[in-house]
């Protein structure tokens, strides 16, 4: 993927900035995305070199879901990338930005995998990472954090304590706070994903877990330039899942208010208040696609089948699994269209089932 020289947008009333760490526009507070002033030949825009540990690349297979043998099912296993979860690929772009802005460290909030991913990068870079986390938040996540020379700081409170108190800390100290939520950068790494997908052969449809959307928005502003570049014709219908605990894409998708969360097993997913709500929607409708939940049960069960199918997956992973049927039943998905499941986090990075 060329890096090309890029600037960034605000969403809301356009303003241009220079390449910058900066989270919100200074005239209206509204979020940035990456902006570039022209195509490149041949391959995705990237806004500067992500630093290598191995990121990409994921393998894809053949799999047949009990629930859903009508549908040519292929899975993504990103979660054999090198800290066990897809957010390795925004964690090497976002932390890429921070060193070529000079910084030597930051503050970063996360439910676990994305601050497993920054901790790990920010090693590779010699940065220094101070990673906010619930106090909930699984031990094993919070031990593969500090194993690579992260300091937590576990907060009582939802995840939007937990932001509140990392942005805080970081304003404090002077330090960056690189919300991997709300920086561009992060999701404007994965549309490398978008590009593996492409290349091994377009699928009618992507079915994914979503809490902040960085994948989702990633594929979409991925396969959005694939499009420019004439590489393929039109994107995968993007189905974005949640759990029925904590859906507040859903609620949006329908226009009504989002209930209150309450306790899910997907904790990769437990975001209440998405910062990029309008850049999810607007990545389901203009691909077509939809927004869907599942129950913790229907979650629950579907790890379990997978789980017993040689695939050791953490339960977010189980999320668009659990969808399949009911997004066939209900005639989203039709007999014999290819669809793809991205595998997003290792189980290794969950507590085992009983």
């Amino acid at each position: 993927m060329p890096v090309v020289r890029h600037h960034l947008r605000c969403l809301d009333c356009e303003t241009e900035i220079g390449a910058s760490l900066d989270l919100s526009c200074a005239d209206c507070g509204g979020l940035f995305e990456i902006a570039y002033p022209r195509l490149p030949e041949g391959g995705l825009r990237l806004p500067l070199t992500p630093l290598p540990l191995g990121q990409g690349g994921t393998p894809t297979i053949s799999f047949d879901w009990p629930d859903a043998r009508r549908l040519r099912l292929e899975l993504k296993l990103e979660y054999l990338s090198p800290t066990g979860s897809f957010k390795d690929r925004g964690a090497a772009t976002l932390i890429s930005a921070a060193w070529s802005a000079g910084a030597t460290a930051f503050v970063e909030d996360s439910s676990g995998n994305a601050g497993a991913a920054l901790a790990a990068y920010a090693a590779a870079a010699q940065m220094s990472a101070e990673i906010f986390v619930p106090a909930g938040a699984p031990q094993v996540k919070q031990d593969q954090i500090t194993a690579v020379g992260g300091t937590i700081h576990a907060v009582n409170g939802d995840r939007e304590a937990v932001a509140d108190a990392a942005a805080q800390y970081a304003r404090e100290r002077g330090i960056p706070y690189l919300s991997h939520n709300r920086s561009p950068y992060f999701s404007e790494g994965m549309k490398s994903a978008a590009e593996e997908i492409a290349e091994h052969g377009l699928p009618d449809a992507i079915v994914l877990p979503v809490g902040n959307g960085s994948l989702l928005i990633g594929l979409y502003r991925g396969f959005r330039e694939l499009i420019q570049l004439d590489r393929i014709e039109q994107m995968p219908r993007l189905f974005a899942i949640q759990s029925m605990n904590v859906s507040p894409l859903a609620a949006a998708s329908r226009n009504q208010e989002p209930r209150d969360p309450e306790p899910t097993i997907a904790d990769g997913i437990a975001v209440s208040r998405p910062p990029r709500l309008a850049q999810m929607l607007e990545a389901v409708c203009e691909s077509e696609g939809a927004v869907g939940v599942v129950s913790e049960i229907e979650i629950e069960t579907a790890r379990r089948t997978i789980l017993q199918r040689g695939l050791y997956v953490e339960p977010t992973s189980a999320v668009p699994l659990a969808a399949l049927s009911r997004l066939q039943e209900r005639g989203m998905l039709a007999d014999d269209e290819r669809v793809l499941v991205p595998l997003t986090g290792s189980g290794l990075k969950s507590p085992p089932i009983r």
